[in-house]
């Protein structure tokens, strides 16, 4: 049962990514239409992300030996801006503890995968907070 949350889980953030568009830049916040190429680069980048062994996957592997739930919620921007929600029960406390382990698991997964570390924002959260 627990597997079949996770893959749940992986599913939803795979289908919501789909439908955001890029900035071009951080810094001058302007909306940026994304041209054919720049559409297939994404997708292509998204798919890298969340296909069998990629790094969703491994995450996952990752946070279901630490025995933690949860499900996720994000957007990818770029390859540059990757922001994730990682949100656990609202029963559970979040600590500074877990949100390091949880980052942890992130940044080592990014790593495994090439990613640069720097383009994500992982945000432990309860589920009324991704609002």
């Amino acid at each position: 049962m627990n597997k079949k949350f996770y893959i749940v889980g992986i599913i939803f953030i795979s289908l919501a990514l789909m439908f955001f568009y890029l900035h071009e830049s951080k810094t001058n916040q302007e909306t940026h239409i994304l041209t054919k190429e720049e559409q297939e680069e994404l997708a292509d980048f998204v798919d890298s992300l969340h296909k069998e062994g990629g790094f969703f996957s491994s995450v996952s592997e990752e946070m279901i030996k630490g025995g933690h739930r949860y499900q996720t919620a994000g957007i990818i921007y770029s390859n540059d801006d990757i922001r994730i929600h990682v949100i656990v029960p609202d029963k559970q406390v979040i600590t500074d503890k877990l949100q390091i382990e949880i980052n942890n698991i992130y940044q080592e997964m990014a790593s495994k995968h090439n990613l640069k570390w720097e383009a994500f924002d992982i945000r432990v959260v309860h589920s009324d907070e991704t609002k």
